[in-house]
């Protein structure tokens, strides 16, 4: 039976399918499990710490740190060193950008930010980490990233993910970033990109043609990824 074709895609079925569309019917269709890693479950945890922290009246370093010790969770650690040093590490984190909010003059407008747009016949959903206006009127989008490594700026450009949250901000909350960030917190570093209205287009037709080639239950998989697929062991097409 073919699959309803009001189902709802995201960023995240998209870069599955994009990986692989096999893997996309395991995860999504299939229901096949995959044990969180410490990093996913690190990065739940910060994120969760800072929508925390600024749905809050007030601000200091005292509250970010009660909203860190209110949101960990030490299941999926291996071990009590482990959970020690993730800790440690989310604490300078959360130390560093706390300094970096104090000196910044925007407003924190949305954090969590939900959004469920149209793009063509299907419904496109997705959360945005974070907004923020300027004193001047303007507005910048903000992906917060807490994995270690810095992303250069050729995959940056290449994201989908930035044009996709610009899509959003026009079709659904009726503004246009004037600016897109991805914040690495680990090195509290914010790495600028710009999204041209053809990029964005190209997003939005790749996201359409996605959704299109799910519809139709097309899930040839891509066998030349088998070997860095977190699925590989419950994969009957691997080769790895």
């Amino acid at each position: 039976m073919k699959m309803r074709q009001n189902f709802k895609i995201s960023y995240s079925r998209i870069s599955t399918y994009l990986f692989c569309p096999n893997k996309y019917k395991l995860v999504y269709l299939d229901n096949v499990y995959i044990p969180l890693s410490v990093d996913i479950v690190f990065g739940h945890i910060i994120h969760k710490t800072l929508e925390r922290f600024h749905s809050l009246e007030k601000s200091s370093y005292d509250l970010l740190l009660e909203c860190y010790d209110d949101s960990w969770r030490s299941d999926g650690f291996v071990n009590p060193q482990q959970v020690f040093e993730y800790y440690q590490r989310g604490k300078q984190m959360l130390e560093n950008y706390y300094r970096s909010f104090k000196e910044s003059n925007s407003e924190v407008l949305y954090v969590e930010k939900s959004f469920d747009a149209n793009i063509g016949k299907y419904r496109f959903v997705g959360i945005i980490d974070r907004i923020d206006r300027y004193p001047d009127g303007t507005y910048e989008i903000i992906d917060y990233k807490t994995h270690v490594n810095v992303w250069g700026p050729e995959k940056i450009d290449k994201d989908l993910q930035l044009s996709f949250y610009a899509y959003a901000c026009r079709s659904v909350f009726g503004f246009n970033p004037d600016k897109m960030s991805i914040y690495f917190l680990s090195e509290n570093k914010k790495v600028y990109t710009t999204k041209s209205q053809g990029e964005i287009s190209d997003a939005i037709d790749i996201a359409v043609s996605t959704s299109e080639n799910i519809v139709a239950e097309n899930f040839d998989p891509d066998v030349s990824k088998c070997h860095i697929c977190d699925l590989k062991f419950k994969c009957r097409f691997c080769i790895a």
